[in-house]
């Protein structure tokens, strides 16, 4: 892993932002002189998005049925930090390798299920 560039970003890699975003608390006057929360936040980048603003769109899950994805809009002012995880290519064949693993694990499963 390696911290990035967003530049640096192909669509289809895996990443982890970590961003300041807003919170809430209620304390004395004093506990609220550092208002920064970190959050790190990890998935699939689709993305730069925004006209007014700019957004880095991370996906979390996708409904393969419509193709739908589901995401995390990061305001890009707010970002602090990009790590690369794995690569588009790399990401591809681990995701082919999980779907063989899973489908094995059906398979013996159900074998089990009928003995």
């Amino acid at each position: 892993m390696k911290q990035v560039k967003l530049e640096e970003l192909e669509k289809g890699d895996l990443i982890i932002v970590r961003w300041r975003d807003a919170s809430e608390m209620r304390a004395k006057l004093t506990d609220h002189e550092q208002p920064e929360v970190y959050v790190k936040d990890w998935g699939i980048y689709l993305g730069v998005t925004g006209v007014k603003r700019k957004y880095v769109v991370v996906g979390k899950d996708v409904v393969e049925l419509w193709s739908e994805w589901g995401a995390t809009r990061i305001p890009v002012e707010l970002i602090s930090g990009v790590t690369l995880v794995l690569k588009r290519e790399e990401v591809v064949k681990a995701v082919a390798e999980i779907q063989t693993l899973t489908r094995k694990i059906k398979l013996r499963r159900y074998m089990r299920m009928r003995m």
